[in-house]
């Protein structure tokens, strides 16, 4: 019987190192898997290395300038993502067992999306669920997606997502205006053409590029391409709705986030009937494991909020073409 509790504990140890042999290839070194997962990086470099010894291979080649993956440790790789997901999936089945939403729920969404609502659906749903442990992450939103290590990604695209092992369910469709600072604009030119866009500057988005290329569609079904020149660009559309306020140029925005701002009449939309192409906000889960009570939860009450807040239509599952 001990030799038995013996090695079911050395069983146990061994799947713990892989799973922190995934921690770390994932954030592609030891100081930044220390800093997301919070374990501190000397315990993490002994952990590896002791798995190393015990197997009596390389699994990670590593000095102060290269993190390198070796083709064993690559293979290990795959079978820690797959202890990691079966026990997601246990614990999930374990979990939804109650009928009470429980248990951590890891959220990734954009700063800007956060700050405009989800950040205040996040802190209203951990109130209104205290058996969950509710985790927000804030994204740049531009990076191609992908779930690990979070439950739950809301995602923006204009565009078909790629083939891919997630799940999308398309919680609403933005709309997106053009808008611009009085200041910025003489009172001859409201509201202005698309033709007449180019006499003015643009703020760029995840650019660095010299022009600003934006496709209009306008009331008859017509789509108009206009070139124009940026005077101020970033990666942020926190940062572009502050440049738009500031009078830096013509911006591209969400219409639910610079409605106040319309409304109060410190930006004025620009082109009368013309706007670019709608942004669809979709919320990502992983299909190799059972998404949570909680998980599903949080997105019955984010697609809610945006359906109240007038965010846009909504939408059901589709998956990825």
């Amino acid at each position: 019987m001990p030799d038995k509790i013996e090695h079911i504990q050395e069983l146990s140890v061994f799947a713990d190192d892989l799973l922190l042999l995934v921690e770390v290839i994932e954030a592609g070194g030891f100081t930044a898997a220390s800093k997301r997962s919070g374990i501190p990086k000397s315990r993490l470099s002994r952990r590896i290395a002791a798995l190393e010894e015990l197997l009596g291979v390389c699994l990670l080649t590593r000095s102060s300038r290269t993190f390198a993956v070796t083709e064993i440790g690559s293979r290990l790789l795959q079978h820690g993502l797959q202890i990691r997901a079966e026990t997601q999936t246990a614990i999930t089945a374990a979990l939804d067992s109650a009928t009470t939403p429980s248990g951590p729920l890891r959220v990734a969404c954009p700063i800007a999306l956060s700050s405009v609502l989800v950040a205040d659906v996040a802190v209203a749903f951990a109130r209104a669920h205290p058996r969950v442990q509710v985790h927000l992450t804030t994204t740049h939103g531009t990076d191609a997606p992908r779930c690990d290590p979070y439950d739950l990604v809301i995602h923006p695209s204009n565009q078909s997502l790629p083939d891919s092992d997630l799940i999308a369910r398309r919680l609403v469709q933005l709309s997106y205006v053009l808008v611009a600072a009085p200041s910025l604009m003489e009172a001859g030119d409201w509201p202005m053409t698309p033709q007449e866009l180019t006499r003015k500057p643009a703020i760029g988005w995840n650019s660095r590029d010299a022009w600003a290329s934006w496709q209009l569609n306008g009331p008859d079904g017509e789509s108009v391409k206009v070139d124009l020149p940026v005077q101020f660009g970033c990666d942020s559309l926190i940062a572009v709705l502050k440049a738009a306020l500031a009078g830096l140029g013509i911006a591209r925005l969400p219409w639910p986030m610079c409605r106040p701002h319309v409304e109060a009449e410190d930006l004025r939309i620009v082109t009368a009937g013309w706007a670019p192409a709608p942004m669809s906000i979709y919320v990502l889960y992983s299909s190799r494991r059972q998404l949570s009570l909680a998980g599903k939860a949080f997105i019955t009450t984010l697609s809610q909020a945006m359906i109240a807040e007038n965010w846009g239509e909504q939408w059901g599952n589709v998956r990825p073409p």
